[in-house]
């Protein structure tokens, strides 16, 4: 994890997730970023920060950039590994922010909020459009999603953040979450889960520590 430079996040990349909140679909990417501090390996101890109120998981698939953005560079050129991520959120720290119009950081940004598994080759838009991706919470499945379902594709998410922002070797996109995101509660157990290419790995499990 040393190696990752910036963290961009999307939010509301899924429509299913952006109705269970009651948010329209965008008409275009919103990202937002979170600290390098905020990374946690997906397996181990997770402590959090429970007096913020609900901590929820987001699972997401997460890419990993190669090389430095030029516009016009395809996806493929840039991507050099896929992991699963949980992007988690003090959903009561958001809904105040929001409230009050201000940047969604602090409800996002938090100590252990950037949870990251290891990662694997990109082998392909192709294969990157076909896995699926799930997250066990105490043995049962919440949370199960497959890029293809994406609003913004990969594609277009790179073109949008690296005109804009910039991306370079080592940054990392955690590219949205499905519908199933819930609240966390100390003791939980969490597993990830990657079907790619004919075969799926686990990674974990997390154990909650709040």
């Amino acid at each position: 994890m040393e190696s990752i430079r910036n963290i961009y996040c999307v939010g509301r990349n899924y429509a299913l997730h952006a109705k269970e909140l009651g948010n329209e679909v965008p008409e275009e990417p919103i990202i937002f970023s979170k600290p390098t501090h905020a990374l946690h390996p997906a397996v181990g101890k997770l402590e959090l920060p429970g007096s913020i109120g609900d901590i929820h998981f987001e699972l997401e698939v997460v890419v990993r950039i190669g090389t430095s953005y030029r516009p016009g560079m395809k996806a493929a050129e840039l991507v050099d590994g896929i992991a699963l991520g949980i992007d988690l959120t003090a959903r009561d720290v958001q809904s105040q922010l929001k409230e009050k119009r201000q940047p969604w950081l602090l409800s996002k940004g938090f100590v252990g909020s950037a949870v990251l598994g290891p990662f694997v080759p990109f082998t392909g838009m192709e294969d990157f459009t076909q896995l699926t991706f799930s997250l066990l919470k105490n043995e049962e499945k919440v949370q199960e999603g497959c890029p293809k379902d994406m609003i913004f594709s990969l594609q277009q998410l790179i073109d949008f953040i690296g005109t804009r922002l910039g991306l370079g070797a080592g940054d990392v996109i955690y590219t949205g979450t499905p519908a199933g995101v819930g609240p966390l509660a100390d003791g939980d157990t969490l597993e990830l889960r990657l079907a790619a290419g004919g075969k799926e790995e686990t990674f974990g499990p997390l154990y909650v520590d709040m």
